[in-house]
């Protein structure tokens, strides 16, 4: 009964969408469906998953933009933290400020919140939620028995951004030593962009942690 999970990295960004599914039952969560939409979804297929929800690590352009399009596909409600619901309500502003002019960009529907101490389960699964503001208000973590999904928090060798509104290094750095780094050293972390890493390489040579 194990945890099984892909990477499927996406669109001008290189964001990092995850499937994440119960070996047993072929039930499935789909982790920040941001772009290429259709390659996620050949993935779904090819696996012969069961997609069940759609979860949003925060509410950032890069992870959000055609989340729609994944809902439509598959029939999923769609959760994140609350504190990030202003920005998925304001995709295009995104999207203007980064110079990109999309007037055919259509927000997901929003089914349900996840907050700190939140359980996620999926065919024989459970997932954790953790809170972990400082990249954005209501960016969160998804903790397993052996893996980590971080979002935009914590990446290999580095830290998420805190230079885009309603970000804080201040913040972002107790997030991360408060709820990550007490983790076993062996626990994976699946960021939001680049490389896998684990706890325990983060906390000896991430440079942001010393």
């Amino acid at each position: 009964m194990a945890l099984k999970w892909k990477m499927i990295t996406v669109g001008p960004f290189a964001m990092n969408a995850y499937l994440l599914w119960c070996d047993e039952t072929q039930a499935a969560l789909v982790i920040d469906p941001g772009d290429e939409i259709e390659r996620i979804a050949h993935e779904i297929e090819r696996e012969h998953l069961r997609p069940e929800r759609i979860i949003l690590t925060h509410g950032h352009l890069d992870h959000v933009m055609f989340a729609h399009e994944m809902q439509e596909k598959f029939q999923l409600k769609l959760y994140l933290h609350r504190e990030d619901v202003f920005l998925v309500e304001n995709m295009n502003r995104q999207a203007a400020m980064l110079g990109m002019m999309m007037p055919g960009l259509v927000a997901p529907r929003i089914d349900g919140y996840l907050a700190e101490g939140d359980t996620i389960a999926f065919g024989k699964q459970t997932l954790k939620v953790l809170h972990g503001p400082g990249h954005s208000p209501g960016s969160i973590m998804l903790l397993g028995e052996d893996v980590a999904i971080v979002g935009d928090v914590l990446f290999q060798g580095s830290i998420g951004r805190t230079d885009l509104p309603s970000g804080s290094y201040e913040v972002l750095i107790d997030s991360i030593r408060k709820k990550l780094l007490p983790l076993k050293d062996e626990m994976l972390v699946l960021p939001g962009h680049g490389e896998t890493t684990t706890i325990g390489e983060e906390r000896r040579s991430n440079p942001f942690l010393r």
